[in-house]
């Protein structure tokens, strides 16, 4: 397996990692072991990845955990949004939780659909962060 194939599916580990951490929606210190399980999943997954294709695993690690840790916290967000709106009887961790089974399973013998989903995960990032800027768009204070 060459450099790209093994980083894309580093990546997709990674992001699995993240997601499946992320898909409890849980906030505070458990929340924090979560993302530090995660950040440590990604991490060694993507390093071993990296090592499974005959190079050094060590740059896998800080880049699975800073993969791991973003996909994380916009996952959790969005199952911690689901939950409040739903007063926590939604099953939509369950079926993120499956999501990040099914993406790492792709990802080990698809490697490249890890990119697609790296994009996906930017996107929603981003148009998470583009919609909490514009919920206060109009109001000001007057003094």
């Amino acid at each position: 397996m060459d450099l790209f194939l093994a980083t894309c599916q580093g990546i997709g580990l990674a992001l699995a990692a993240g997601t499946f951490g992320g898909a409890s929606g849980r906030r505070g210190p458990i929340g924090f072991l979560l993302a530090a399980a995660a950040a440590i999943g990604g991490a060694v997954l993507f390093g071993a990845s990296l090592a499974t294709a005959g190079h050094p695993a060590w740059p896998g690690w800080p880049v699975g955990a800073v993969i791991a840790v973003f996909t994380f916290g916009i996952v959790n967000g969005v199952v911690a949004g689901a939950h409040a709106r739903h007063d926590g009887a939604s099953s939509i961790g369950i079926i993120v939780a499956l999501g990040a089974l099914v993406l790492a399973a792709l990802s080990l013998f698809v490697e490249p659909v890890a990119l697609i989903a790296l994009l996906a995960i930017v996107w929603l990032g981003s148009a998470r962060r583009r919609r909490a800027q514009r919920k206060y768009e109009g109001l000001r204070v007057l003094r």
